[in-house]
């Protein structure tokens, strides 16, 4: 394998300010990418955790569902970098509630962002890789919609959607050299992870055959292995990136 296998190509990492998003930003760095971290919060550690792995970025403001944040992020991409090779949608809200406590309002805050802001950074940044014969979409899903819990039910719902978008759109982008495949990630330790009920936590990490919370790390491979070249026949699918919490979505 060449040492940097992602050279010349640009990826665009939403939520890129920490988590994982921060490791995928790195990691694609590492392996020769130029990045792009699109988050709300300030970016200067993600860039600087760049820098530190030989990489380049560019940071960018971002409302992932904003419509205009994300027209004003594919207008200065396409005028810095004139292109998008990798876009890895990452970014999201999690909400942990039960049904009873679920009001319409709640529900339409993580839509907006996991479901919606999805589908609004596909449509914004597809025309800068349509047309070169080779692309990567990412969509980061979780392996909490396998699971059966009585929280959380707009976060699993918009994650579930996200695995139905992934499959739609390769039917469109089949032909074109693009591939798009969702990353389903088991609980990962992140700061999202800290809203998560302690007894959710123990369960979900019983349920698995490597008996420990994810890292962010553990997700960034997942992200870099579906990016990469070899993957090119590997399309519309599941990777579950779960620890063996499951084998089937």
């Amino acid at each position: 394998m060449m040492d940097k296998p992602h050279e010349g190509r640009v990826a665009l990492i939403t939520g890129g300010s920490r988590g994982i998003g921060q490791s995928v930003a790195v990691e694609l760095a590492r392996r020769g990418a130029h990045v792009v971290i699109g988050a709300r919060t300030d970016q200067n550690e993600t860039a600087q955790l760049v820098a530190e792995a030989g990489g380049e970025a560019l940071a960018l403001t971002l409302d992932i569902s904003d419509p205009a944040s994300v027209d004003e992020a594919r207008t200065r991409v396409e005028a810095d970098l004139g292109q998008v090779d990798i876009l890895v949608n990452n970014a999201a809200t999690f909400e942990s509630v039960t049904w009873d406590a679920l009001d319409f309002e709640l529900w339409q805050r993580v839509m907006s962002v996991n479901l919606n802001g999805t589908m609004l950074m596909c449509k914004a940044f597809l025309p800068l890789m349509r047309g070169r014969d080779w692309g990567r979409v990412i969509n980061i899903a979780s392996a909490s919609v396998a699971i059966a819990s009585p929280v959380s039910i707009a976060y699993r719902a918009s994650k579930m959607g996200i695995i139905g978008l992934t499959r739609a759109l390769s039917a469109t982008l089949g032909d074109e050299g693009i591939t798009i495949n969702a990353v389903v990630a088991s609980l990962t330790n992140t700061a999202m992870a800290e809203a998560v009920p302690e007894a959710i936590v123990n369960d979900s990490v019983g349920r698995q055959v490597i008996h420990r919370m994810a890292e962010p790390g553990d997700i960034a491979g997942a992200v870099a292995l579906v990016a990469s070249d070899e993957a090119g026949w590997i399309t519309g699918q599941s990777i579950l990136a779960n620890g063996g919490n499951s084998f089937s979505i």
